[in-house]
């Protein structure tokens, strides 16, 4: 089971902002009560960090969801592929591509190895949105500044711990 909550915080920006985190609570003797502060502490950074992800994709126009796959989209990839990497099914891209296409942001391209494949591509303006979106995300890259190279390497470290067992996506 878990339980979200809210916490209301004031940003850099005077706004307010809500912050969903969401508590892991097991009935007594079931998992590893050890593990739940960590679990916290990588739940909240995953918030934050597709907090300033949406509110960058706000800011230029743009769902989240329209922002990862314009994201993917700087590389020409078919429906099949991208859907992979957003880990659901390519039907459920095709309105998020649709709204890219009627933007002027991405466009569909035929595959020069298959002409039954359409690949989704970055338009030159998307391109330009794609790095204002980059631009727009300073919160991690200014958090990794500000670590020295040891802090840097560890937190490496724990990334490719954490992502060396992963799970593949299945529907």
């Amino acid at each position: 089971m878990s339980n979200s909550q809210h916490l209301t915080v004031e940003t850099d920006k005077s706004e307010t902002a809500i912050r969903p985190f969401t508590i892991e609570t097991l009935p007594e003797g079931v998992g590893d009560p050890e593990l739940i502060p960590l679990r916290i502490d990588i739940l909240s950074f995953v918030g934050e960090y597709l907090l300033e992800f949406e509110q960058a994709a706000v800011a230029e126009g743009l769902t989240l969801a329209q922002a990862r796959v314009l994201g993917f989209a700087a590389v020409p990839s078919s429906m099949r592929e991208m859907a992979y990497r957003f880990g659901c099914d390519p039907s459920n891209l095709t309105a998020k591509v649709d709204r890219l296409v009627e933007l002027g942001l991405v466009e569909r391209r035929a595959d020069p190895q298959d002409a039954r494949v359409r690949r989704i591509a970055a338009t030159a303006a998307g391109l330009n949105t794609a790095v204002n979106l980059c631009a727009r995300r300073s919160w991690l890259t200014e958090t990794l500044q500000s670590l020295d190279d040891a802090e840097r390497a560890t937190v490496q470290h724990a990334m490719a711990l954490l992502l060396r067992i992963k799970r593949p996506f299945s529907d």
